[in-house]
């Protein structure tokens, strides 16, 4: 039996993996995750300085002043000066300062203002005015920096510490969940697409004659899920590369992709189980390709739910719904790994989830076994489900 099994699962294993749409499809995703982490690179570098053209009048601390205000938008500035306003006009034409602040009051764009930029402008002349203010009341150096000086902050706290990492969990939960579904929906319908294949070109009575229909059915499975979890493992591992060549600061990448790629795998195994033996099921009672649309729905429709239901759990892991979906299955593939991932879940809760889909992929096993046996030998119109399982029983 286990020697039968396994050569139906290298069979179907090898007849996806050479596919060249397949191996095609797989290139370009992991050449899009590799992309990614060099704009990502880009996206988190230093962002570039200002640059302030003067020319004319300049008020007394203008450097100081610009320099002061930039800094409160993490930037820095960097000033040149013109002697005539011809030639600071063509520098601001042609782009080599920013904006151009002409005889001490007028500022010039381009075309439209920056506001972050005339922010700064804008608060670098305030303090030069405050300035000139309090030495015409009269008041000592130590006084009007004490005037100018920000207002004290009060001490605060909070009753539990933040996560440093929350937005990166958040993200990698959010990928992670978008490559679960995908994978779970694209390798069930393999199976699905391979029972109702081998059925209308009838090679199935060919391997039924060596082989029980509960040894196909599970090779079956084994073989394409063995696939999809190679090609899983193949997109975590290029996208644990590209996020370390994005450099983000403050975030171990490591630990949480591992962490996040064990999870994912992990419940992959567990959705793909129940999926693909559904698949595989309802795969039976077909063998025309007109009739595929209309099956391979039926386990989308379980699917789905559980896909937008993750992203309630995305926003908020403790949500009443969240919680539930987590645990019950068919929608706990979805939604547990993107709770567990982005939040913390009681490990009871975890372990229940995993024993309730496991029994529920028992059933479906029972069910779709059934439904296979009695449907794949039957070609031409689609059989019902009451009828295979009729065919079944009286096989039986």
């Amino acid at each position: 039996m286990i020697r039968q099994v396994f050569l139906i699962a290298r069979r179907d294993f090898l007849q996806r993996a050479r596919s060249k749409a397949f191996l095609a499809s797989m290139l370009v995703i992991v050449g899009l995750v590799l992309v990614m982490g060099p704009l990502l690179s880009l996206q988190n570098r230093a962002p570039s300085p200002y640059d302030i053209g003067v020319v004319g009048i300049e008020p007394d601390g203008l450097d100081a002043s610009l320099h002061s205000a930039v800094r409160l938008f993490d930037r820095r500035a960097v000033i040149h000066r013109y002697e005539s306003l011809t030639v600071a006009e063509e520098a601001l034409d042609g782009g080599s300062v920013d904006v151009l602040l002409v005889d001490d009051r007028e500022v010039v764009w381009v075309e439209e203002a920056d506001p972050q930029l005339e922010a700064v402008v804008a608060a670098a002349f305030g303090d030069i005015d405050r300035r000139k203010v309090m030495a015409e009341l009269g008041l000592t150096e130590e006084e009007a920096s004490r005037l100018l000086s920000p207002a004290q902050q009060r001490d605060s706290s909070t009753l539990q510490e933040p996560d440093p990492d929350a937005d990166a969990k958040k993200f990698a939960a959010y990928a992670g969940n978008v490559v679960l579904y995908i994978s779970i929906l694209m390798f069930g319908q393999f199976v699905l697409m391979g029972v109702m294949e081998e059925k209308s070109s009838r090679v199935v009575e060919v391997v039924l004659s060596r082989a029980q229909p509960r040894h196909l059915l599970a090779g079956k499975v084994l073989g394409i899920g063995a696939l999809g979890l190679i090609q899983l493992v193949v997109l975590m591992a290029a996208a644990l590369v590209t996020l370390s060549m994005a450099d983000i600061v403050d975030v171990d990448v490591g630990a949480l992709g591992f962490r996040t790629a064990g999870i994912v795998l992990s419940w992959f195994l567990l959705g793909f189980a129940f999926f693909s033996v559904l698949y595989a099921g309802l795969g039976a009672t077909i063998s025309r390709q007109e009739d595929l649309q209309g099956v391979a729905m039926i386990p989308v429709l379980f699917l789905l739910p559980g896909y937008f239901i993750s992203f309630i759990a995305l926003e908020n892991p403790d949500a009443l719904v969240a919680r539930i979906a987590s645990i019950v299955p068919p929608l706990s593939p979805l939604v547990m790994p993107i709770r567990t991932i982005a939040g913390s879940v009681p490990a009871e809760q975890v372990v229940l989830a995993v024993v309730l889909i496991l029994a529920a992929t028992y059933g479906i096993i029972r069910f779709a076994g059934r439904v296979y046996r009695g449907s794949i030998l039957r070609i031409g119109a689609k059989v019902r489900l009451r009828e295979a399982w009729r065919a079944a029983r009286a096989d039986e």
